[in-house]
């Protein structure tokens, strides 16, 4: 967003208060082809493909079907994926907005807000700003201190492994469903792989997905996703995180807006979670611009624009969930079929 803003409203002084740490885990993903337009949009494309990315021309699926299917990006406009390092990723765009921000390499530990605006704590300083922006993904830290409430949510949770890389021709990012939710094996462009199981958290549970051999075992009874394993059980524990749907409803009658994740968060089948929160940051940027113009209405609009996306994106998501009915008793997709 602070890239978006600085080149939509270039009057504008922007602060990033964040605390980075570029070791903490990345997880794998595979961006389609619409991401091209929002990094050119943002001055970023002519980079972005310089910094490593494995260019990526189809997903395998096996949905509905026991059989694999391609999903071939040719059918797009812009006609090529990308298999992201998630860290020069971010790096890039962290760089990007250091050169049109402030940054403070701290977190925001307080927010109050009276006549003259917004007071922040940041570390050991105190910040004045006219519009508070959260952009700290699925935690929505200031979206929860300031009192937003989840309007929609699931319980989809992944648990995933990165192992070294076993088979070199395969390429493309698979999405194999099974009784109990679904897997994914995508490749990382330093040729390991990420392998996940995605399900509810109390099938986590049950079939002890937090631990090694739970694990082994579910990815063993795989048709699929088990071949892009190298075979061995020497492994980390599995990394559990939170990956369902989900909405923030920010009913917070102050200058106030976020973005990305906090904001709204997608199901990883849908394969938009970078895509979306570029999208977020931009519409987003357009909003702060017309608030700090003296018109507040465009922060309401990005909110109503935000539900709308998000209801048409819960029924292509029951659409496409719907497709899958091999498994009619199966808790897992009961759920996804009663809604």
């Amino acid at each position: 967003m602070a890239i978006a803003l600085a080149r939509h409203a270039p009057g504008s002084r922007v602060c990033l208060a964040a605390s980075v740490d570029d070791e903490a885990p990345r997880l794998g993903e595979t961006v389609p082809p619409p991401i091209q337009p929002f990094l050119q949009h943002l001055g970023l494309w002519r980079r972005f493909p310089r910094d490593g990315h494995d260019p990526a021309y189809r997903s395998l699926a096996a949905w509905g079907s026991p059989v694999l299917a391609g999903n071939e990006f040719m059918l797009y406009v812009h006609q090529t994926g990308w298999r992201l390092d998630r860290r020069r990723f971010d790096r890039m765009m962290r760089d990007a907005a250091a050169d049109v921000a402030r940054v403070v390499p701290a977190a925001i530990t307080g927010a109050e807000y009276d006549a003259r605006g917004w007071s922040l704590r940041v570390g050991n300083d105190e910040l004045r700003a006219r519009i508070l922006v959260d952009a700290t993904g699925r935690a929505a830290r200031v979206s929860r201190w300031l009192g937003a409430r989840i309007a929609d949510s699931d319980r989809l949770i992944g648990c995933f492994v990165t192992v070294p890389e076993s088979n070199a021709a395969m390429r493309e990012t698979l999405i194999e469903a099974v009784p109990d939710g679904w897997w994914f094996a995508t490749r990382l462009p330093d040729r390991r792989r990420v392998l996940g199981c995605m399900t509810d958290a109390d099938i986590v549970r049950r079939l002890r997905l937090g631990g090694v051999d739970g694990w082994l075992d579910a990815l063993g009874a795989t048709n699929f996703a088990r071949l892009h394993w190298n075979g061995e059980r020497s492994i980390d524990t599995p990394r559990i995180v939170a990956a369902g749907s989900r909405l923030f409803r920010n009913v917070i009658e102050r200058p106030f807006i976020a973005v990305g994740d906090a904001l709204s968060c997608f199901d990883p089948i849908s394969g938009q979670g970078i895509v979306k929160a570029l999208r977020s940051g931009i519409f987003a940027a357009y909003a702060a611009a017309d608030c700090l113009r003296g018109d507040a209405s465009g922060l309401t609009r990005y909110q109503e624009l935000a539900a709308r996306e998000f209801a048409g994106y819960r029924r292509t998501l029951r659409g496409y969930y719907r497709q899958e009915t091999r498994w009619p008793d199966a808790p897992f997709w009961q759920r996804r079929h009663a809604v």
